[in-house]
């Protein structure tokens, strides 16, 4: 697997982007969106060379394991992705609520959990049609075996949330969902 070079460290590339309207795009049947974080984030810190870490990494690329792909090749797009996400970067795409999903830029959703903000009751009473936040990495994408990999976490309700490691293969300009690894749930 070639290595990913980055031409930019502090900004999402012109193909990073183009997958993540892709990960982002989805359809409620009221016309909704799910409102993302303006700035990337990925859950844990497996960056360390430790034991622990290796065991871990390798537990969701097996998890991860279909279709004839292989746990090195997924453990690499997994450095590959924590390597890229060590630091949050700011989301350039544009909102595009039709495709479902909104970028809070503005903070005007994160304001909801801050003191006094009234959380997810107001949330929805203000904003119906908000099913709720996302957080989201930079995707990873190797160019040879068409896998792209990506965190997403999304929160709906206090105890309504899970956050992924989500396998996908990207050819002729879709993405289709291969599977994914659970890393936690509320």
């Amino acid at each position: 697997m070639a290595p990913c070079v980055w031409a930019a460290e502090n900004k999402p590339t012109e193909e990073e982007n183009t997958l993540l309207k892709l990960i982002l795009k989805q359809s409620y049947p009221d016309g909704g969106y799910t409102v993302v974080a303006p700035d990337t984030s990925i859950f844990g810190g497996f960056s360390d060379a430790s034991e622990e870490t290796k065991k871990f990494k390798s537990g969701i690329a097996a998890n991860l394991n279909i279709f004839g792909t292989n746990n090195v090749a997924i453990t690499e797009l997994i450095d590959r992705l924590y390597k890229r996400n060590e630091k949050p970067t700011r989301l350039t795409i544009q909102s595009v609520q039709k495709d479902g999903y909104l970028i809070d830029f503005d903070r005007k959703f994160e304001k909801y959990f801050a003191k006094d903000g009234g959380g997810w009751e107001k949330w929805y009473k203000e904003n119906p049609k908000a099913h709720g936040f996302t957080n989201i990495s930079l995707p990873v994408y190797d160019r040879m075996t068409g896998l792209v990999i990506v965190y997403k976490g999304t929160q709906s309700h206090w105890l309504a949330g899970r956050g992924n490691l989500i396998l996908y293969r990207f050819q002729n300009g879709e993405l289709k969902e291969l599977t994914k690894a659970e890393l936690w749930i509320s």
